[in-house]
Order: C-alpha cells, then sequence, then structure tokens
C-alpha cells in the first residue's frame, strides 16, 4: 500500500453499486445471464473501484502511519475484512460511526490478505450486498490483472506458500528466446533463468533474473515482451538473490547471459 494515504473522504455510490443492483434483481433460473453479471462484477471490482474501510491510524516513527482495520466475524469465527464502494454503504456498519475511515482498491486488499494469515477474504458491503471473496480468488483475480496490465505478476512468498519447481514440457522455446531478446536491450540485466513453477497449484512460469539497480523497469519490458508466448499461463519475475531466487534456478544453465 505505498501510495497516499486517503482519510475520511467522503465516496459517491459507483458503477458496482448498479450492477450489485442488477444482482438483486436477476431471473435466478437465469444461469448464463448471472454468469455473464457475475464477471461484469468482478471486472469492475478488480479494475475500476474504489473501496473505503474502517481504519485507525496512529503516526510511527519517521513520520510514517500504522494503520489497522477493522475486522468482521462469519458465524464461524472466520475473520473477513469488511470494505464499502461507498460513504452511504460504509455507514451501515454499526461501529464505523465516528471512526475514521481510508479509501483503497483491489489490489491494496489482496496484497494485504495475502501478507495475513488470519484474514480469509473480504467482503464487499457484508451488511447490502454482502459479496464475500476469499483469499485465493482475490489472489488469483490480482494475478490475471497484473498479466493483463503488466505482462507479468508478482506474488507474495511466505513460508506457508506451497511452491514448486520444475522443467517444463513442452519447453517454451519461443518465450525463451525472446525473453533472451528482450534482456539485450537493458545493461543493467546481467542473467535470465527461466524454468516451471507450481505456485499454489496453479502452473506457471518463473524468471529468475540477475541485475544491477533498479528491477522494476526490465520486468516490466520483459513481462511486456512475454505476453504472446505464455500459452495462457502466468509468468512470475523474481530477482536473483540468496534464498528463493537462489532456490528457483537449481542447477539449470541460464536461458541468457550478458555479453563481455
Amino acid at each position: 500500500m505505498e501510495h497516499k494515504l486517503h482519510l475520511n473522504e467522503k465516496l459517491e455510490k459507483q458503477k458496482l453499486n448498479d450492477l450489485f443492483n442488477e444482482r438483486a434483481a436477476i431471473d435466478s433460473d437465469s444461469k448464463e445471464a448471472r454468469m455473464e453479471l457475475l464477471n461484469r462484477i468482478i471486472g469492475e471490482l478488480v479494475m475500476n473501484t474504489s473501496f473505503l474501510s474502517p481504519v485507525t491510524v496512529e503516526d510511527a516513527e519517521g513520520g510514517d502511519k500504522n494503520i489497522t482495520f477493522n475486522l468482521i466475524r462469519s458465524p464461524e469465527n472466520t475473520k473477513y475484512l469488511p470494505i464499502f464502494t461507498s460513504t452511504e454503504d460504509l455507514q451501515l456498519m454499526e461501529s464505523a460511526e465516528n471512526k475514521q475511515y481510508a479509501r483503497f482498491i483491489f489490489d491494496d486488499y489482496a496484497g494485504l490478505l495475502a501478507a495475513n494469515s488470519e484474514i480469509a477474504g473480504f467482503v464487499v458491503n457484508p451488511f447490502s450486498d454482502n459479496f464475500k471473496v476469499d483469499k485465493a480468488l482475490a489472489a488469483s483475480w490480482l494475478e490475471n490483472k497484473q498479466l493483463l496490465v503488466d505482462g507479468h505478476t508478482s506474488h507474495r512468498i511466505t513460508k506457508d506458500t506451497e511452491y514448486e519447481f520444475y522443467a517444463p514440457s513442452p519447453y517454451p522455446h519461443e518465450l525463451s528466446e525472446n525473453l533472451a531478446d528482450e534482456a539485450k536491450n537493458h545493461a543493467e540485466v546481467n542473467r535470465i533463468w527461466l524454468r516451471g513453477i507450481k505456485l499454489e497449484g496453479a502452473e506457471g512460469y518463473i524468471a529468475v533474473v540477475e541485475l544491477d539497480g533498479d528491477r522494476e523497469p526490465a520486468f516490466i519490458a520483459l513481462g511486456e515482451r512475454a505476453k504472446q508466448y505464455l500459452n495462457g499461463l502466468p509468468i512470475h519475475f523474481v530477482q536473483y538473490a540468496p534464498g528463493f531466487g537462489e532456490e528457483a534456478v537449481g542447477d539449470v544453465l541460464p536461458i541468457y547471459t550478458k555479453a563481455k
């Protein structure tokens, strides 16, 4: 959540509110119409909607802020993050009265869920529309968004993350060749390795990049170049370093080594 904190700003109802109203009125027997509307809801939620969250904000050292999110519990005592599409929807939460609230987007919540093992997911407008999204689903939507927008995905690896590296078969020769070709345009890139990874049960590619300086420009360019050679799979870029990056490389040879 490395952006300006928007605190106690009024938020009007948005297009997602209209889609929720459509959902409430749609014919429950029309499976095709319900699925089409659900896809529109997901797209709007992930790509375009701002949300409000009740929070407690305290000053920290160095001018930073510590943010604590209010949580709600399911009947099974599972913790969820309540998020709201407007100030009007937020006011339905009694405990939010006279409290601070801040504005975030979907990416912020997906990142928060990935970093906190105690929270099972989030619920949009829990006191009206009650649209629940579990953690694994939020992570999947975030990866799809990153792949669409940036051409690559990022994924927070924790001690609880399940992953396995493997040699992809058939080997993605076009992907490998184009990543190597793009790397020639970036003097900061020294070497690249390409492997398969099963991450939380989902298969994809992982590119381990050894480089000097800021990684983001190279990652964005490599991801953009990779887009058309992924065959529907995500690609994850990580920097070569002791720990996860070194483990991902294993004993395989790099697909690119910068010319001396």
